[in-house]
């Protein structure tokens, strides 16, 4: 199994071109950013942003040993980035969005709308590089997690932008709750909830 360690700064470059490969053609992303030849110039620098934010706030950034996968936590009560976070994402943002960055923020607001207020873990984004996939690199980002929800007693949540995830993240104990069409008219988003097995 692959060896799973908090992200340094060094390594965040890397971590935003493996998420950039693991959402490139994702159905939701592809809805919001408007030129999907310009996605594996401009969404690395999108995904390298935030989690420089997170790495540098309240969040915990994992990759394994080689980088090729990531994943972005945000701790009990801390899911919501605060005005000054979102600010550092925004040039990211418009380069990654360009007229379609009122429509991602309306996303933006409408996942937090629906976002529990009870103390969890969250689950931002996970991804592995797709020459990687298929090797326990997931896996081993969610339970390094989710081991951690166990052992205190907190459940974790997350959103699947892809149908067929979740019967991936169900192997890790989520299970859908209610799925949302985005703005009413775009795809659908597959909120899950895990509770801690006790």
């Amino acid at each position: 199994m692959p060896d799973v360690r908090s992200a340094t700064d060094a390594d965040l470059p890397a971590v935003g071109r493996a998420l950039a490969a693991a959402f490139d053609g994702d159905p939701i992303w592809g809805w919001l950013a408007p030129d999907p030849t310009r996605w594996s110039v401009r969404a690395p620098g999108w995904f390298e942003a935030d989690a420089t934010v997170q790495r540098h706030g309240h969040g915990e950034v994992l990759v394994d040993d080689e980088v090729r996968g990531a994943a972005i936590w945000s701790p009990p009560k801390r899911w919501k980035p605060t005005v000054a976070e979102t600010a550092k994402v925004v040039p990211q943002s418009v380069r990654l969005f360009r007229s379609r960055t009122v429509r991602a923020l309306r996303v933006l607001a409408a996942l937090e709308k629906i976002h529990p207020r009870e103390p969890h873990w969250y689950l931002a984004f996970i991804g592995t590089d797709p020459r990687h996939q298929g090797h326990g690199i997931g896996g081993r980002l969610i339970s390094a997690i989710t081991d951690r929800c166990d052992a205190e007693g907190l459940p974790a949540y997350l959103e699947s932008s892809r149908e067929s995830t979740v019967p991936f993240y169900r192997r890790h104990g989520f299970e859908v709750t209610e799925p949302i069409r985005l703005l009413g008219t775009g795809p659908t988003m597959y909120p899950m909830w895990r509770e801690p097995k006790g």
